[in-house]
């Protein structure tokens, strides 16, 4: 077993899958993120930026694609995008087998209330399951057949629709927590991509980033996902799939105060990830095979931007979550996909006492 080590600056240690330490002791990860630091706080250039690619000429039936989980994050921009910028939005749902009940009603109200348009999208059950099953199988993580059946749901809906772009709400910290993985972080190319003055190569984009599905899932799975789910892309083109917050400052605090303010979005049984009635499961899961905390990456970006200090993200990343909750959650995911739940568990130990 190797030594652990942990960055100077952040709380990234060599759990990290990838992550290297310079002579410094500082982790990759705070490196690559001081790269970017330069483009991602000028605010003003990144304000000319969003608003040229919600400006791009052309025939469009709506302005953008916004996906909506009835969450903070996604609220803020659904609210101003509408009120603020004055575009014409149709607002979806990616219903994933497992959206709670809290969820589904703040959807439902605050669509009326913004007064936008709104969809909520099914997937194929029988590629749901066989996704999840796969996926955990493999990866153990319930969390990454959500995102490869989400982007390439996402990316389809802003062509199926006719919108100029889509747009997405996701943090900050949610955005650069694979900084420290290149080579598979699916997340990256966008980034690249939204901060470039030039125009995008949406083929070529695209092209790179369903080259990494196809990296991590079997070939018949990667097959149907795209056969499914993308195809509207084939027959109306790709459209920019463009991050709100990486062209407008995020504070967690301020969203909240604002929505409290504006609308009558209020916190129920929590801030975070209420929309998902496995997350505390999939968490939990997560956790094992890290062996600490999985959100160390995205606690690594809330420190580089001056949202938590290392010894408050320190704590946070000791809270315990409810095992209770946690395994019935991960019961009714392996029922729902087909999966034993001993089986799970047990690769996850195994897993669990490996160093990446």
């Amino acid at each position: 077993m190797k030594n652990n080590r942990c960055c100077t600056r952040c709380v990234n240690d060599t759990t990290v899958k990838n992550i290297t330490f310079d002579e410094k002791g500082l982790c990759s990860h705070c490196s690559c993120y001081d790269s970017y630091k330069p483009l991602i706080k000028d605010y003003d250039h990144l304000k000319k930026l969003f608003l040229n690619k919600i400006t791009v000429p052309g025939n469009y039936d709506y302005d953008a694609a916004v996906g909506f989980s009835g969450g903070k994050d996604s609220t803020y921009v659904l609210y101003k995008l509408v009120k603020d910028y004055k575009l014409k939005v149709k607002a979806y749902t990616l219903d994933n087998g497992f959206m709670s009940k809290e969820a589904r009603s703040k959807i439902d109200r605050l669509v009326k209330e913004i007064g936008v348009e709104h969809e909520y999208v099914v997937y194929d059950d029988f590629l749901l399951k066989k996704t999840y099953k796969y996926i955990v199988s493999r990866y153990l993580s319930p969390c990454i057949a959500c995102s490869f059946l989400g982007y390439a749901a996402m990316i389809n809906y802003a062509s199926r629709i006719n919108a100029r772009v889509g747009i997405h709400g996701r943090s900050t910290y949610q955005m650069f927590r694979g900084l420290s993985d290149s080579s598979s972080d699916v997340f990256r190319p966008f980034i690249d991509a939204g901060l470039k003055d030039e125009p995008t190569d949406l083929n070529a984009l695209y092209s790179d980033i369903i080259g990494k599905i196809d990296l991590l899932v079997d070939k018949q799975l990667a097959s149907d996902i795209k056969n499914q789910l993308l195809v509207d892309t084939k027959t109306k083109r790709y459209r920019d799939f463009i991050a709100y917050f990486l062209y407008h400052p995020y504070d967690h605090r301020d969203i909240v105060d604002f929505l409290e303010k504006n609308t009558s979005w209020r916190v129920e049984t929590e801030a975070e990830h209420f929309d998902c009635l496995i997350h505390n499961g999939a968490l939990y899961l997560k956790n094992i095979v890290a062996r600490r905390s999985h959100l160390m990456p995205e606690y690594s970006v809330m420190i580089n931007e001056g949202i938590v200090t290392k010894e408050e993200a320190t704590l946070k990343m000791a809270e315990k979550i409810d095992k209770h909750l946690a395994e019935k959650e991960l019961r009714m995911l392996c029922e729902y996909a087909d999966l034993n739940y001993n089986s799970i568990m047990l690769k996850a130990k195994i897993y669990s006492k490996r160093w990446w």
